[in-house]
C-alpha cells in the first residue's frame, strides 16, 4: 500500500498526541485538528484518505463530520472512537459510511489494525477500473430519466466488474452456501431482479458482484448504499428531489448491474419511484417495446427482516413482494462451523503477505477458540480477528492467547485443571474459597470483554487499582498478550 494521509480529529490535546504516536508506525503522512470545523478546513484544503475522529456520541451532532467526508470525499475512509459505548449511534454510523467504530481508548495494535483495514476497502474507490462509456438510456422512463451527458456525476461510483475470482465470505463448503452459488448461477443470465438476505458481513456484496459476473465483464457495476440516497437529498434542502441521486446511478448502471445496499433504509419516496420503475420494465418487456436498451439488473441486499417492516409500515408490500420473488440467503457463519478453518487460513495468508510475517499457521488450542466463538459479526469480524492476530503474533503460529481479545481462551481451562487434580471430590461440591472466587471472576470477565480488555479503564470501571486487577486476572488465568503501545 502506497503512502497515504491521515487527518486525526480530537479537542483533547494529549489524547491526540497519543493517537498520532499511536499511528507513526504504519508510516504514513499524519495532520492533526482539534475539532470538525479546522478538520473541514483542512480537507478541502487537501482530502485526506482517512479521517479518524474522536466524537462524543450522545451529542446531536456527532456524525456531521462523517456525513460531509462521505458526501465530499466517498473514496476517502472514515473510523469514528467513541469515549462510550452506544449502541444506536453507532449503528447509525455504520449505515452512513463508517469503516469501523471503536471503543476510546483502544490497544495500539486494533486500532493500526482497524485502520489498515479501512485503507484497504478503501483503495477500489480511490483507484477504481476505468469504467466503460456509459451508455445513454433512449427512452426514459415516468419515474426515471438519465443525466443529461457530460454533467458531472460525482457521487456515482461504477466499478466495472473484475476478472472472476474467489472472494473471502464466499469461500466454503457448507451445503447451504454451496446450494446459494447455485441458485445464483442460475440467476446470473437473468434480468430479474434478485433480493439478497443476511445478517450483517455474511457476505451479501460478494453475491451481489457474483450474480454481475455472469453477464459482460466489462460490464458496470454500480453500488450504493440506500441511507446515502436519501441523505443525498436532505443535504440538498426540503425542496431536493429525492429521486436524483437514484437516477443518476440508474443511468450509470445501464448495461449492468445497480446494487442497492441495505434497501429497507429507503424512504417512502424512493420507494415508490423504485416500484414504478420496476412496473415500467415489466410493462416494456411485456409489450416487446424495449428494443436493445437494457437498463440496469436490480440486486438489492438487507440484512433486517422485511416481512418485518411491511407489518410495521416502513416498506411498501407492493415493493417487497415485487424484489422478493427471487431470494437468496446468506448463512450466517454460526451455521458454517466447518469453513471457519477455512476462512481462517485464508486471512491468515492474505494478512502474512501484507504485514512480512513468518506465521505458518494456527495450533491447535488456537483453532479450538475460533471454533466455539459464535460470530456475531460473521465473515467481516472473522477476518478482523486474524488480521489482528496475525498482526500481535510474532512467532511461527497463532496461539489462543493471540485471540484473547475477542474471546477469553483459558475460560474454564483453570477449572478444569483443578478439578482433575481433585478426582475424590463429591460431583457438585467445590471448595468454599473457590466457590467464592467464581463470582468475582466472572465479574472481571465482564469488564473486560466490555471495555475491550483495557487494564486501565477495567480497573476504573472496578475501583481497584492496576496492580490488583494484574494479580487477580493473573489468578483466574485472564492474562492474554497485549499489543505493544508505541511510545
Amino acid at each position: 500500500m502506497s503512502k497515504r494521509r491521515i487527518l486525526i480529529v480530537c479537542p483533547d490535546v494529549s489524547d491526540l498526541a497519543l493517537l498520532t504516536s499511536m499511528l507513526k508506525s504504519l508510516g504514513h503522512d499524519i495532520d492533526t485538528a482539534p475539532n470538525d470545523r479546522a478538520a473541514v478546513h483542512q480537507i478541502d484544503r487537501e482530502p485526506a484518505d482517512l479521517v479518524l475522529a474522536c466524537v462524543d456520541p450522545s451529542e446531536a451532532d456527532s456524525l456531521e463530520l462523517l456525513s460531509y467526508q462521505r458526501r465530499r470525499h466517498p473514496e476517502s475512509a472514515v473510523v469514528l472512537l467513541f469515549p462510550r459505548p452506544h449502541p444506536e449511534r453507532a449503528k447509525e454510523a455504520v449505515r452512513q459510511g463508517a469503516s469501523a467504530v471503536l471503543k476510546y481508548p483502544t490497544p495500539a495494535a486494533e486500532l493500526r489494525a482497524a485502520v489498515l483495514q479501512a485503507l484497504q476497502e478503501a483503495e477500489p474507490r480511490r483507484n477504481p477500473a476505468p469504467p466503460p462509456v456509459a451508455a445513454v438510456v433512449e427512452r426514459p422512463s415516468p419515474a426515471f430519466e438519465p443525466a443529461p451527458v457530460g454533467e458531472p456525476l460525482p457521487s456515482a461510483r461504477p466499478v466495472a466488474a473484475p476478472a472472476p475470482r474467489e472472494t473471502a465470505a464466499l469461500i466454503g463448503f457448507d451445503p447451504a452456501l454451496r446450494q446459494i452459488f447455485g441458485l445464483a448461477g442460475m440467476m446470473a443470465e437473468s434480468s430479474a431482479p434478485v433480493l439478497i438476505e443476511g445478517e450483517p458481513g455474511t457476505g451479501k456484496s460478494e453475491l451481489a458482484r457474483r450474480l454481475h459476473r455472469g453477464e459482460d465483464v466489462d460490464a458496470p457495476f454500480v453500488s450504493v448504499h440506500a441511507a446515502e440516497l436519501g441523505a443525498a437529498a436532505d443535504a440538498e434542502g426540503p425542496h431536493a428531489d429525492p429521486g436524483e441521486e437514484l437516477r443518476v446511478h440508474l443511468a450509470r448502471a445501464v448495461g449492468g448491474t445497480l446494487h442497492i445496499k441495505e434497501v429497507g433504509a429507503l424512504g417512502q419516496a424512493l420507494q415508490t419511484l423504485l416500484l414504478r420503475e420496476i412496473q415500467f420494465r415489466d410493462m416494456e418487456a411485456a409489450s416487446g417495446r424495449g428494443g436493445d436498451r437494457r437498463p440496469a439488473r436490480l440486486v438489492f441486499s438487507t440484512s433486517e427482516d422485511l416481512g418485518a417492516l411491511v407489518e410495521q409500515g416502513r416498506f411498501r408490500q407492493d415493493l417487497f413482494h415485487r424484489i422478493q420473488s427471487v431470494c437468496l440467503t446468506v448463512p450466517p457463519l454460526r451455521c458454517r462451523s466447518d469453513d471457519v478453518e477455512l476462512l481462517a487460513e485464508y486471512f491468515r495468508s492474505r494478512f502474512v503477505r501484507e504485514f512480512d510475517r513468518p506465521i505458518v499457521g494456527f495450533t491447535r488450542d488456537a483453532l479450538d477458540v475460533l471454533r466455539r466463538h459464535d460470530w456475531p459479526g460473521n465473515v467481516r469480524e472473522l477476518q478482523g480477528v486474524i488480521q489482528r492476530a496475525v498482526a500481535l503474533c510474532h512467532g511461527p503460529r497463532i496461539t489462543a492467547t493471540h485471540l484473547g481479545p475477542i474471546l477469553n481462551p483459558h475460560r474454564g481451562v483453570r477449572a478444569a485443571r483443578v478439578n482433575a487434580s481433585r478426582p475424590h471430590a463429591a460431583q457438585g461440591v467445590r471448595p468454599l474459597k473457590e466457590a467464592l472466587e467464581e463470582p468475582e471472576k466472572q465479574l472481571i470477565i465482564q469488564a473486560l470483554q466490555s471495555l475491550n480488555w483495557n487494564r486501565q479503564e477495567t480497573a476504573r470501571m472496578l475501583d481497584i487499582n492496576r496492580t490488583t486487577l494484574y494479580k487477580k486476572m493473573k489468578k483466574y488465568g485472564l492474562l492474554v498478550d497485549e499489543p505493544m503501545w508505541v511510545e
